[in-house]
């Protein structure tokens, strides 16, 4: 079931400073409310912004003041050092029904205005709770985090979309041969997704499948911490 906050909050900041706020936490182990405002990583009232934020996609814990890392963070940017910004793609779209919404209809569409698109979010937020809607503040934000991801190019008021962000990311973080992805290795979680291909030591990549896999993961992941908060 889909729980839709009437007005939705989105940060208004990039990616990348999401990126420096998780690798700093991860890097102290722990950090305090205090410290992470005072070094710059995080602004606004109360936890601030982005901490409030990034405990709402289960990548910090806070607990007296302080903010610590949760699995998922650690596993996050070990991703991220492989194949960058698109592994935000699938966590946003298991968090964020906003999103994963987003995501859908620039698929669907292909190109579209800022104000069809944002039109067009709204109306399907609609048809989940008669509350629901994202103002424009916070489609900006969304949108702007939508480019980072590399889900979508914006030239001027257009936003093209660009493809599944992961699937683009694996292909091209190996050698592409005859459209085809080779890799040296991947992970256990990735073994389905790949096929071996002796005696040259690498492995073929299937990069949707991969991709599949990745959210599949960070909803296991996201629903655990909600059920250990429950």
């Amino acid at each position: 079931m889909f729980h839709v906050q009437r007005s939705i909050p989105f940060p208004p900041i990039r990616l990348d400073r999401l990126v420096r706020y998780l690798q700093a936490v991860v890097q102290r182990g722990s950090a305090s409310l205090e410290e992470l405002k005072e070094d710059g990583l995080d602004f606004g009232k109360g936890k601030g912004d982005i901490t409030r934020f990034l405990e709402r996609l289960g990548l910090v814990a806070v607990s007296d003041k302080n903010v610590a890392p949760t699995k998922l963070a650690y596993e996050l940017l070990s991703i991220y050092r492989s194949i960058g910004p698109a592994v935000f793609h699938p966590l946003l779209s298991s968090a964020l029904v906003q999103y994963r919404l987003l995501a859908e209809l620039v698929e669907a569409m292909g190109a579209a205005t800022l104000e069809e698109l944002h039109d067009a979010l709204n109306k399907r937020l609609a048809e989940i709770t008669p509350s629901g809607w994202i103002n424009n503040v916070a489609f900006k934000s969304l949108l702007a985090i939508a480019v980072d991801v590399g889900l979508v190019r914006k030239e001027g008021r257009r936003v093209e979309y660009l493809g599944d962000p992961v699937a683009r990311a694996f292909a091209g973080n190996g050698s592409v041969i005859g459209g085809v992805a080779y890799m040296e290795d991947v992970p256990e979680w990735l073994r389905a997704c790949s096929k071996p291909q002796r005696p040259l030591g690498i492995v073929q990549l299937d990069p949707e499948c991969a991709s599949r896999a990745l959210e599949r993961r960070f909803s296991v992941e996201i629903n655990m911490g909600d059920l250990s908060h429950g």
